[in-house]
């Protein structure tokens, strides 16, 4: 029996071969802690480190000192924003923006620093999931210390103009910080020359390991200071305690050299099959495309068959096809994405949204395959729901 075809690339990518064989040969051979170098094997992993530092540096065009490991985007976020605040509070900035369709990472940590004496505006989005720069400009002030929008939309794919928001918050003296995660292995990044203070990056969704991200702070004017958010040996800086993860640190640099060759291949190859695989859906099926067509990631489709409920659709294809419901399932409900709801509000379309997500390894020969799937089993469903 052949596999799933994968197209949940959004939650994880899989791993690249040769990332594999680095993290494992690295495993192997390099075990000694990278801060022992008094030593020679300690000091040979520190070596690695800063390899994979300046590969990831080289690819978003920064600093190799501007980059601090992290065990993946949420603890870079959490770095970020949670680091960045006892220094802005102290400055009379306790004003925060963020965006109500931010990964709950960014977004639980604005609901805790509410309780810390934060004022946070949470900017809306409109039903294509961007959000107004008109309304960014307006709700900026003397007393912003940090705005916070996200790159790309884990659910819709749906690109925000994170260079003009950033531009905005610096000409506010506010601190910008993007979570680039989802982008990472689609959207060229220049950092030198983007108003970006403060982006996230995790190793698992862009063709790395799980368990291993970066944070980028600023060190050039504006400089960005962060408070530790966590406590230990003073790794990283005095920015992020624990023993460096050598291994998964190796893969997320060689990773983003990967990404470095092969972007603008990916970006045209699974873009074009994105596109072929929509407009085989659309001829088969009564669906609709959630958020801008025209500014979203090359590899995501956010859909709405009318009729057919998402989980349904997942059970009926659970042996041929892997994808996502746009909801995040509870202990005893589900509830709709909290994405779709800023767009959409509590409507059908946004309860019955589901997402596609292409990657490399995706092929031409399995478009066809999987327009035909999900078509015969749509039909299925709403014959059943009529009957």
């Amino acid at each position: 029996m052949s596999a799933p075809i994968y197209l949940d690339h959004n939650a994880s990518t899989p791993i690249d071969p040769d990332v594999l064989e680095t993290v494992i040969r690295v495993s192997r051979d390099s075990y000694a802690n990278p801060s022992s170098v008094d030593h020679s094997q300690g000091s040979a992993a520190a070596r690695i480190v800063e390899t994979a530092r300046a590969q990831i540096a080289t690819h978003v065009n920064c600093k190799e000192t501007e980059l601090v490991f992290t065990a993946g985007s949420t603890e870079a976020n959490n770095l970020a924003i949670l680091g960045a605040f006892p220094i802005l509070k102290a400055a009379g900035r306790r004003h925060l923006i963020t965006t109500k369709i931010e990964h709950p990472s960014v977004l639980a940590c604005f609901d805790f620093l509410e309780g810390q004496g934060a004022r946070v505006t949470r900017l809306g989005v409109d039903e294509g999931g961007q959000i107004s720069l008109d309304e960014l400009a307006q709700v900026l002030t003397d007393q912003t210390g940090l705005v916070s929008i996200m790159a790309a939309n884990n659910e819709t794919g749906v690109l925000q103009p994170i260079l003009e928001a950033g531009q905005l918050a610096e000409e506010a003296g506010a601190l910008f910080h993007t979570d680039f995660s989802q982008a990472s292995a689609l959207v060229p990044l220049d950092l030198k020359n983007a108003p970006i203070h403060l982006a996230s990056f995790s190793g698992h969704k862009a063709y790395g390991p799980k368990g291993v991200g970066a944070l980028y702070r600023s060190i050039r004017k504006p400089r960005v200071n962060l408070a530790p958010v966590m406590f230990g040996g003073g790794q990283e800086k005095g920015l992020r305690a624990g023993t460096l993860n050598t291994s998964g640190i190796a893969g997320l640099g060689h990773a983003f050299e990967l990404i470095s060759k092969h972007i603008d291949c990916d970006r045209d190859r699974i873009g074009a099959l994105r596109d072929q695989l929509e407009k085989e859906l659309k001829g088969a099926l009564s669906v609709q495309v959630n958020g801008n067509t025209e500014a979203r990631l090359p590899n995501t489709m956010s859909l709405t068959i009318n009729g057919v409920v998402p989980q349904a659709l997942m059970q009926k294809l659970k042996n041929d096809v892997c994808f996502s419901a746009s909801s995040a399932c509870a202990t005893e409900h589900v509830e709709t994405s909290h994405v779709l709801l800023a767009m959409f509000g509590d409507t059908p379309r946004a309860r019955n949204a589901f997402r596609l997500g292409l990657g490399r390894q995706t092929r031409q020969e399995d478009i066809s395959e999987i327009a035909d799937l999900f078509g015969r089993a749509a039909h299925e469903l709403l014959l059943l729901r009529s009957a």
